[in-house]
């Protein structure tokens, strides 16, 4: 067919999830899957991907203005991956695309192929005579490399003969913006916050916008105080390598493996010749998990293959990080949305010309455009930072991470002290082949746990969140010069105040909720909006000046500390103190090298860290999140309590750890107590049998959201009408439950109602494609603008 009568499906990104059919213009080479286009679409010029040819068409058809990319940047596993993922959680195509290419590359920006200086006995004679070293490529030696086959360009790329440019700037291409200096401290003061009773104070070097955000800062007082000349921003030349103060961690090459430990690697390095094989490795707590990963991506990398090691946090990326430059270098490198454009954009380029063969991160990291994948490796595989709720496409990175490794045809393996009833479902089933670590290393021994009943042991006046228990033993530990981590999964200083004059409690005037008071700035924050109110030191409703603060967050713990705890330097782990890219491993590195000696934070000082002096743990109040309207709150209570359990006595000096509740006879709290995952997996099992909730049925999660509030309840309504027709026209066994107002019925300024459908696991593709074919038919399945629905398919958050 010539150009002239062919047809592309174009996927463009935006709410509608169909692909648009575009005319190939003449001339126009051929198209690859995922390659960027520029098309018309309604008034503007957007950037789309090419899917796949599309049959003739019988209406008017705009043709493709221009290719954006001389080759395609994406590889063609990624473009099945991507496509697989918009087909199977009802995403756009286009979305899913975009997750797969650094920040500068989902715009129009051209990328350039230019003539390296790499040995050119790579080439052939056709393609030698068309070298020109330090010029871009022509379109005829695009097109003859072309021919020669898809991974032909990667190793031109990875021995230098083609490099690849992006220009950045008008300025300088390599210069990057790194933070912010305070330069008139004085004025800081007297000018830029003269009316703040508490203002943030002076900060000294450096600091992000994320980390002065942190501090009480926001950006409208960075932009101004930036404008006045009272701070002013800091570049510099990308030079060094991606995120270097994280350092290799010292002394790995000497770790001898354990014999549970030996057996584990032998068994999945056996594997990673024989095509897809999941693995799920359950080892308890500080069983040396994270060199068992290391040990293996030695063996894939010593193959000529390449290793994806993914982790639920990027706080907890840094610490993956540190393990595997120690034994790798610059071989190994990260991705996560927490680094500068220009980190993700050189960090993706040393994966695209081969010089990194492993890569550590969080879910984005799953797209990292990896060559000869050998192996991928999901650390904290049950943890929920894995699942995307918000924007689309809402995907699961460890189901996704799986699906990788099954179209690439290699291993992967699942790691978890606490793995997420799915996986241990399917290895207790046999689709996953179970691997377990029971010991640790060195003689250290799992930590004596022991329940206290805040009932009767609670200290009085303001301190409720202390128990006479933990008070001594967190003394005892202090002064024998040991360390101790507290852990309350609550950040701010108070969940909300009270006028004690007339009783009013501040709520966010979009979402309904109490608003948290953070004491930096005098500060009522909605933790989910984002809307900030500073300075509240009067009461909005009387004018009163008597306000009462009610519960405890990690700030209010924080100042306790001291009082409470004699020669007690603590520090802060939680989103607030960790804003910044850096924050979160300088206090851990400061923590570890015992600059303080308690941490005190929220559930980010639960996962995946490895401090051998911590001997005390305490869980300051660990019926939090028991009773929220949630099948999984039991679970997730469970493992937050077992992990944060796990980074005491991770030494040989014995660990201790002191769990306060008021439900000490709950089951759930005496299995974490016993540290039994096994019992506390075949009761709550059983639960979820009966009910019909995953593993044994899958569900789907329609959010509507209005402005209006009676209109969106009657599309609501419609849609289930037209959901449950449609379910028994199509015979497919799913039920059909609400709608019914979300736990928060009021976010962002709009109301919530959701409905869900409860599907058989081997019924759930036949029910994606039939809302498919629905929305197809029928634009945003009828409803109209002015209401939202968010299609969430596996949801974790079914707030």
């Amino acid at each position: 067919m010539s150009h002239a009568n062919r047809f592309a499906h174009i996927a463009v990104s935006g709410p509608i999830r169909r692909t648009f059919t575009y005319a190939y213009p003449v001339p126009l080479e051929p198209l690859t899957p995922g390659q960027r286009v520029l098309v018309p679409f309604g008034r503007s010029t957007v950037v789309g991907y090419y899917l796949e040819d599309a049959p003739p068409a019988d209406f008017t058809v705009k043709p493709i203005r221009s290719v954006v990319d001389p080759l395609p940047l994406i590889p063609a596993e990624l473009v099945a991956l991507c496509r697989w993922m918009a087909d199977y959680y009802f995403a756009n195509p286009a979305d899913c695309l975009a997750l797969t290419l650094p920040p500068q590359l989902r715009t129009n920006r051209p990328l350039t192929l230019v003539w390296g200086e790499g040995p050119g006995d790579l080439l052939p004679p056709s393609i030698a005579r068309l070298v020109r070293p330090g010029k871009p490529l022509s379109a005829v030696a695009r097109k003859r490399i072309r021919a020669v086959g898809d991974s032909y360009l990667a190793r031109l790329r990875a021995d230098n003969v083609v490099t690849e440019q992006i220009h950045l700037s008008d300025t300088n291409p390599n210069e990057q913006l790194i933070g912010f200096r305070l330069i008139d401290p004085e004025r800081w003061e007297t000018e830029l916050f003269v009316r703040h009773e508490d203002p943030p104070a002076p900060f000294h070097g450096v600091r992000t916008a994320s980390e002065l955000r942190g501090n009480g800062v926001s950006d409208h007082y960075r932009r101004k105080a930036l404008k006045a000349g009272i701070i002013e921003a800091v570049y510099d030349e990308i030079t060094r390598p991606v995120l270097d103060f994280v350092g290799p961690r010292e002394g790995l090459d000497k770790i001898v493996l354990t014999s549970q430990q030996q057996a584990v690697f032998g068994e999945v390095s056996a594997s990673l010749s024989k095509g897809f094989t999941p693995f799920l490795l359950h080892g308890i707590t500080g069983s040396g998990k994270t060199i068992i990963y290391c040990h293996l991506a030695r063996e894939v990398v010593a193959s000529g293959r390449t290793a994806l090691i993914l982790t639920p946090e990027i706080a907890l990326s840094s610490n993956t990080l540190a393990y595997f430059r120690g034994l790798f270098g610059d071989q190994v490198t990260i991705l996560h949305s927490a680094m500068t454009p220009a980190e993700r954009l050189a960090s993706w380029q040393g994966i695209r010309s081969g010089r990194h063969t492993i890569v550590v991160g969080p879910r984005s990291a799953l797209f990292a455009p990896l060559e000869s994948l050998g192996l991928i490796v999901i650390d904290e595989e049950h943890d929920e930072s894995y699942k995307q709720d918000d924007p689309s496409p809402r995907f699961h990175g460890r189901d996704a991470a799986v699906m990788r490794a099954r179209m690439a045809d290699i291993p992967v393996l699942l790691g978890s002290a606490s793995p997420s009833f799915e996986s241990y479902h399917n290895a207790q089933t046999g689709r996953y082949t179970l691997l377990r670590l029971t010991e640790r290393p060195a003689g250290a021994k799992l930590p004596t746990v022991r329940l206290v009943d805040m009932r009767t042991r609670r200290l009085g006046g303001d301190l409720p969140f202390v128990s006479v228990s933990l008070k001594t033993d967190v003394q005892q530990q202090l002064s024998a010069g040991r360390q101790v981590i507290l852990f309350l999964n609550r950040r701010g200083y108070a969940p909300y105040l009270k006028c004690a004059e007339c009783g009013h409690v501040p709520e966010c005037p979009n979402c309904q909720v109490r608003l948290t008071y953070h004491k930096a700035g005098d500060q009522m924050a909605c933790h989910y909006c984002g809307r900030a109110q500073y300075d509240y030191t009067v009461c909005e409703q009387c004018g009163g000046t008597s306000l009462l603060y009610f519960g405890a967050g990690t700030q209010k713990v924080e100042e306790s500390v001291e009082r409470l705890f004699v020669d007690a330097r603590p520090v802060r782990l939680d989103s607030d103190s960790a804003s910044g890219r850096t924050s979160a491993h300088r206090i851990l590195s400061d923590f570890a090298a015992h600059k303080y000696n308690l941490l005190l934070g929220t559930q980010m000082v639960t996962k995946g860290l490895d401090l051998p002096d911590v001997s005390l743990v305490g869980v300051l109040s660990a019926d939090m999140g028991m009773d929220l309207p949630d099948f999984r709150s039991s679970e997730r209570t469970f493992a937050r309590l077992l992990q944060v359990a796990g980074r005491s006595g991770r030494s040989t000096h014995p660990g201790e750890v002191l769990v306060q509740t008021y439900y000490p006879d709950h089951p759930l709290i005496t299995d974490a107590a016993r540290q039994d995952y096994e019992s506390f997996f075949q009761r709550e099992i059983e639960d979820r049998r009966e009910a019909g909730y995953p593993p044994f049925m899958r569900l789907v999660n329609f959010v509507f959201s209005s402005a209006d509030e009676s209109p969106m309840m009657e599309m609501a309504l419609s849609f289930r009408d037209q959901l449950v027709a449609l379910v028994r026209k199509r015979g497919l066994p799913a039920q059909v439950l609400g709608p019914a107002p979300c736990a928060f019925q009021r976010l962002r300024g709009k109301y919530r109602r959701h409905l869900f459908a409860k599907v058989p696991p081997e019924k759930m593709q036949r029910f994606v494609r039939m809302l498919t074919e629905w929305e197809d038919s029928v634009s945003r399945f009828g409803l109209p603008s002015s209401v939202s629905l968010a299609v969430d398919v596996d949801p974790v958050d079914m707030l």
